[in-house]
């Protein structure tokens, strides 16, 4: 079983839609005490396919690494990984813009992940 800090499970996330392809990747530390999670990751697909193809990789993900989670939920053009502190939320480019989820949560810090990135370790390749 890995351990995971709730950053750095958010960290793994964006990590992983990355590697599938997501694009305007947002990474949203929210406020402490708003009673829903530590870290929000919004991320963009360029089709349905491609929605589920990230979703697939991070909730495959937490399932090898034991990370508590919610069985995923959504539909066509929006799909959402509940894994406690941290959800992730995946959509289509059209209902992503419907949304505009980005928006929502006035008081989220959006987080520049890129260095945080560099140094993360990959617990797959460590364990091969």
């Amino acid at each position: 079983m890995t351990s995971f800090t709730t950053k750095e499970l958010a960290l793994h996330a964006v990590r992983l839609a990355s590697d599938k392809g997501g694009e305007d990747i947002r990474l949203l530390q929210m406020p402490k005490g708003n009673g829903v999670c530590d870290f929000c990751v919004v991320v963009s697909g360029r089709s349905d396919r491609q929605v589920h193809a990230i979703v697939d990789e991070i909730y495959r993900f937490c399932k090898r690494h034991k990370v508590p989670h919610h069985p995923v939920e959504g539909e066509s053009g929006w799909m959402l990984i509940d894994c406690i502190d941290v959800i992730v939320h995946a959509f289509d480019e059209d209902k992503r813009a419907l949304y505009d989820i980005d928006h929502v949560w006035t008081l989220a810090r959006q987080v520049a992940y890129e260095k945080d990135l560099k140094a993360l370790v990959d617990p797959d390749q460590v364990a091969k």
